[in-house]
């Protein structure tokens, strides 16, 4: 991960935002790519830390993908905190934004650089397969792993405000 020491610190700032957006992109960011996107599954501590999140008063989790919203539920490995899990594609996180009256977001995105970050967000960016990831603004992460770690931390600190 690049500069980690700078990360937790913009993790500990976001975390203590009254209401908290968490958006990440399934293919590539939750889940590796091996290949076959029928095999895909998310990360099970990033499943985890999403669980976390999902409890979390004033926090909204949003599952960004193209796919059908029923295959990604069944990816996830969520447990009885799925019901409150948001599934939007790509183009829709503003209006989720909106829609939830969000004062941050924290965006997973998977390296397509199409992510849009207001000053107040936080953002971190999955390399793919070791080509340079087109941040925008925000961290660039090495893999999938390296998200479930960063996904751990920004719960264990939302948790803890």
């Amino acid at each position: 991960m690049d500069d980690l020491d700078e990360l937790w610190r913009a993790l500990d700032h976001i975390a203590t935002t009254p209401r908290l957006l968490v958006a990440c992109d399934f293919d590539g960011g939750l889940a590796p790519d091996l290949g076959d996107p029928d095999e895909a599954r998310a990360e099970q501590l990033s499943s985890e830390a999403l669980n976390i999140l999902l409890a979390l008063r004033d926090t909204t989790v949003a599952v960004v993908s193209r796919r059908d919203p029923e295959q990604v539920a069944q990816l996830m490995r969520l447990s009885g905190a799925k019901g409150g899990l948001r599934h939007v594609a790509p183009d829709d996180v503003d209006r989720l934004r909106d829609e939830v009256d969000a004062t941050a977001v924290f965006r997973v995105d998977a390296g397509d650089g199409a992510s849009r970050l207001r000053s107040d967000d936080l953002g971190i960016t999955v390399q793919n397969e070791g080509e340079p990831a087109d941040t925008g603004s925000g961290y660039v992460v090495g893999d999938t792993e390296d998200v479930a770690e960063v996904l751990e931390e920004l719960a264990r600190l939302r948790r803890d405000t």
